[in-house]
């Protein structure tokens, strides 16, 4: 070794402690940043944990956390009502009749900050599996090819919110059908899902897609839906009630075809095929009060080999009390969970909440619309619409119907191709020609003292109900006396 080496050998060994002590503190630093981050992260959970608890169909059965210093592992069991599911948990019949409760487990391995499994720069992440109870897991594991049912990815910012991309395998369910007792079979492709969240949920954006559902049975029995999409962008109205929120929302189908199969299967009739569906669901508030539009439309609508598309079916909630709806809304949640609640003797008690604040919405000013019914058939294209609602009420007002007749505000209006209705009048039992034509002459009749007209080959009228006084066309209108009138069979 020369004399220059030696010279340098005390300054490699000061160098190389140096070093360690530098790789120390920055250890002990990212040890104890990482440890703070997992008491965010466990803070962070712990409100969405809550929140789920706080779900009145819900039951929150086990919750178990261990923090470490750079990870934790969180175990949450829930309990789903069997009615609420409305599906059989396994096909024994003496299981089926006792309808338990369904358990889900929610695993999942937690990450922790600054450097998440050294792939992101944010608070944590986690990897969620979702598994079932004894009765239900071999008969899932068996349906998703052994892969688990679901698994959720979650990346955490550092605010609180974060990202969660869930995805499902492709599955096949073998059983039997709870209603009719046939085989059935319910396939699909899988589902991906991505949700962008913000702290303890209060807003949400989501996105996803699934390639297709198949439910299958005897006699050919056939319901498949193909391309799904959805998207959505969701706010809480507010922050002490985790249930309503106020939006938008977007699904789209490229086809759903009903096929009954043979005559002799459960589901007689012809086959069905809705092609490009769109339903599309627009939630704005206005102060205490919220409005819920719903456009459900079809580029095709066949019934057999007649398409009878584009079809359009839209209605609206408008003028709702934001904080009575979502109590409403609780209160059905709570009835759906619990079917004993209507056996008989039961219902009037288990109902009389639910009519309660059904009632407050209605004197609040609520409106019920219809706001288009619309398909085409090869005499023209049918339309209608319609609303509702009580004007001018008062709690005492509600004490009997009748009272609230003079309340009702209501209007309606109709187009319909003529051929249409003789169609329907001629379809009854009895003689159908005969039939057709009274109802040709019912519409001549209609026509002649202004209370509908024909405009090529369209009967139009339009129907209004106020003040306790129904017209028709503007005009005055007795029912009963055109119920009276003699019969021209």
């Amino acid at each position: 070794m020369t004399h220059q080496e030696n010279a340098l050998k005390p300054l490699k060994r000061k160098y190389i402690i140096l070093t360690a002590a530098v790789a120390a503190v920055i250890g002990a630093g990212y040890s104890a940043s990482s440890w703070y981050f997992g008491q965010q992260i466990e803070a962070v959970l712990g409100q969405i944990d809550a929140e789920i608890a706080a779900l009145p169909y819900l039951k929150l059965i086990r919750h178990d956390y261990e923090r470490g210093v750079f990870g934790a592992n969180e175990t949450i069991t829930i309990e789903i009502p069997a009615a609420l599911i409305g599906m059989p948990r396994v096909p024994e019949p003496a299981l089926e009749s006792a309808s338990p409760p369904l358990r889900v487990t929610l695993k999942s391995a937690i990450q922790h900050g600054p450097i998440p499994g050294f792939s992101a720069f944010a608070l944590g992440s986690a990897t969620t599996v979702i598994e079932f109870d004894e009765a239900s897991q071999p008969k899932v594991l068996e349906a998703f090819g052994g892969k688990p049912a679901a698994e959720i990815r979650t990346q955490y910012d550092f605010g609180g919110g974060g990202v969660a991309t869930l995805t499902s395998p492709a599955f096949k369910f073998a059983g039997l059908s709870k209603a009719q007792g046939i085989p059935v079979t319910l396939s699909g492709d899988g589902l991906e899902m991505t949700v962008t969240f913000a702290r303890r949920m209060a807003q949400y954006s989501m996105q996803g897609s699934a390639p297709r559902f198949e439910l299958t049975g005897a006699n050919g029995m056939r319901l498949a839906a193909t391309d799904l999409r959805f998207e959505g962008q969701q706010q809480r109205l507010f922050p002490d009630e985790p249930l309503l929120y106020v939006g938008s929302q977007r699904f789209s189908l490229a086809g759903l075809e009903i096929d009954p199969g043979q005559d002799d299967g459960p589901m007689k009739g012809e086959k069905i095929a809705l092609k490009d569906i769109q339903y599309d669901i627009q939630t704005p508030a206005s102060g205490e009060f919220v409005d819920l539009t719903a456009r459900i439309g079809a580029a095709g609508l066949l019934i057999g080999a007649q398409d009878y598309g584009p079809a359009a079916y839209d209605f609206s909630l408008k003028h709702a009390h934001a904080r009575t709806l979502a109590a409403l809304n609780r209160d059905f949640m709570e009835l759906s969970a619990k079917p004993e609640l209507l056996q008989e003797g039961q219902w009037l008690r288990a109902f009389a909440p639910i009519m309660d604040k059904s009632g407050a919405l209605l004197r609040d000013g609520l409106v019920v619309s219809i706001d288009r019914i619309a398909f085409r058939m090869p005499e023209g294209e049918a339309k209608l619409n319609a609303s509702i609602q009580l004007v001018d009420t008062r709690a005492e007002d509600f004490a009997s119907p009748w009272m609230l007749i003079g309340k009702i505000d209501a209007t309606a209006e109709l187009a319909l191709p003529t051929s249409l209705i003789t169609m329907l009048a001629g379809s009854h039992s009895g003689n159908a020609q005969k039939r057709k034509q009274n109802a040709e002459q019912t519409i001549a009749g209609l026509v002649e003292q202004g209370f509908a007209t024909i405009d090529n080959g369209i009967f139009k009228s339009r129907i209004t109900f106020k003040e306790g006084q129904l017209q028709v066309n503007d005009k005055p209108f007795n029912p009963l006396a055109m119920a009276l009138q003699p019969s021209r069979e």
